[in-house]
């Protein structure tokens, strides 16, 4: 059977929702000199990188390799949002940032990683529109919506309306995100923290 076409949602449908909700006409091609479009989607773009940089389980790798190059340094890829070393890998080893699109450790004030081959982070990585789950894609694009009413229209009736909207594609995107992630108060994440309760015959260990 056939899928349904609106089933996902593109960039083109995101940015038309947007338009719509600003009281513009919707458009058939992105590939336009209209400003109206151009602040639609620009206001798209970084509502997609700002939710995704919050950290979901979509886009949230644990234990990620990165392997020193020949410099002895650790290039990071564009679509890097956050990233930091895996402590179950490194315990406190290294203290990583990203600057100037390589990691930087503050422990040693370097760029230089010479005593191991590869460096395991956590890491939260950016997809492009198309690429993420629906939820999110709807979550994005009524926030995108809301930003871009205050910018192109000023109505407040209209940007409480659009807030009420968000606020319920939130909703559902912070449910699939608890159904796939499987969250635990007693565990992290990954499996890999348990929680310890308070046990009598270790009082003294305390």
């Amino acid at each position: 059977m056939a899928s349904p076409s609106y089933a996902t949602s593109t960039e083109l449908d995101a940015v038309n929702y947007i338009l719509m909700s600003v009281g513009e006409s919707p458009v058939n091609t992105l590939d336009t000199q209209s400003p109206e479009v151009a602040i639609a989607q620009n206001t798209l773009r970084q509502i997609c990188r700002e939710v995704q940089s919050e950290g979901w389980v979509y886009n949230t790798e644990y234990e990620f390799p990165f392997v020193v190059d020949s410099n002895d340094e650790i290039l990071i890829p564009p679509t890097v949002l956050q990233l930091d070393v895996n402590r179950y890998k490194h315990a406190d080893n290294y203290d990583v940032i990203q600057r100037n699109g390589k990691l930087y450790d503050r422990y040693s004030h370097s760029y230089k990683f010479t005593n191991i081959d590869t460096l395991y982070c956590d890491v939260v990585w950016f997809f492009e529109f198309p690429d993420i789950p629906q939820s999110f894609r709807d979550y994005i694009s009524a926030r995108a919506a809301r930003i871009a009413s205050t910018r192109m229209v000023s109505d407040e009736s209209a940007s409480k309306l659009l807030a009420a909207d968000e606020s319920l594609l939130r909703a559902l995107a912070l449910e699939y995100d608890t159904k796939q992630a499987d969250y635990n108060i007693f565990n992290s994440s990954d499996l890999r923290n348990p929680y310890t309760s308070y046990k009598p015959f270790q009082a003294l260990s305390r």
